[in-house]
């Protein structure tokens, strides 16, 4: 049994090292990370990990189970890192809209102090966090591209409805923190490259309360969403700035 045990891991240290590098989902639950990993799955030259509170549930898929700690996080890096190929791709996709307690605010007195904090430490902090432990990786790797789910929402420019201010206020501070990070990022490694990437509307459970008043033809597939940002990310220039762009790719202003 021993000797069956190590043919079967020699084995999938050889499937790992056939790879040329790695992509990273985060927040793997989800809709959209769902279907970046099933895609990324499908790439002979990728490992891919999937860092959740639960199994991704896809074979060939590195399944890194994490309760978003600063302790898991640092783990889930370490372990990313012990692979041994040079990290490609990174996409953070952790967000929250509204729960049982939480709803978009459609006025100022609507504002929760409990409610808010919960936004801004999902939609905020907890991204940063996730870059803050990957950061040795991301400095040491070759061509690294790295996309977080924003939201056009978070645009100062674009809002013209107001309203949801929590929500507005985690992704405009996400986009700030984001900016700081791209100018760090500059510095330790100049291949690499930080994307605030807007999905669109997609028919997920966060949207799903809020389908009703989505234009004809504005609501995607997670596949749709996945497969743009997957095509962003093999075509975007490491310029050493923070891109903010939307799902085809065009520039939302800040």
């Amino acid at each position: 049994m021993t000797g069956m045990a190590s043919t079967q891991e020699e084995r999938a240290n050889e499937a790992v090292t056939a790879h040329r590098s790695i992509a990273v989902v985060v927040g793997g639950s989800g809709a959209i990370a769902k279907a970046l990993v099933h895609k990324w799955s499908q790439d002979p030259d990728l490992t891919v990990v999937s860092l959740s509170r639960t199994s991704s549930g896809f074979s060939k898929v590195q399944s890194v189970i994490t309760d978003y700690s600063d302790e898991s996080l640092a783990s889930a890096a370490r372990h990313v890192a012990a692979i041994g190929l040079p990290l490609s791709r990174l996409v953070i996709c952790n967000g929250i809209l509204s729960d049982d307690a939480i709803r978009p605010e459609r006025k100022v007195s609507d504002l929760d102090v409990a409610a808010f904090d919960t936004v801004m430490s999902v939609n905020t902090l907890l991204p940063m966090r996730v870059l803050g432990a990957f950061w040795r990786v991301i400095r040491d790797a070759e061509d690294p591209r790295i996309a977080v789910l924003s939201a056009r929402v978070g645009s100062l420019e674009d809002n013209k409805l107001g309203g949801w201010y929590s929500y507005r206020a985690s992704k405009a501070a996400l986009n700030m923190m984001l900016k700081c990070a791209a100018i760090e990022a500059r510095r330790v490694n100049s291949r690499a490259k930080i994307i605030a990437y807007h999905p669109g509307t997609v028919d997920s459970a966060l949207s799903r309360p809020f389908q009703r008043s989505v234009p004809d033809g504005k609501l995607f597939s997670p596949d749709y969403t996945a497969a743009q940002l997957i095509d962003i990310l093999d075509s975007v220039v490491a310029d050493g700035d923070l891109s903010y762009l939307d799902w085809a790719g065009q520039p939302i202003p800040w």
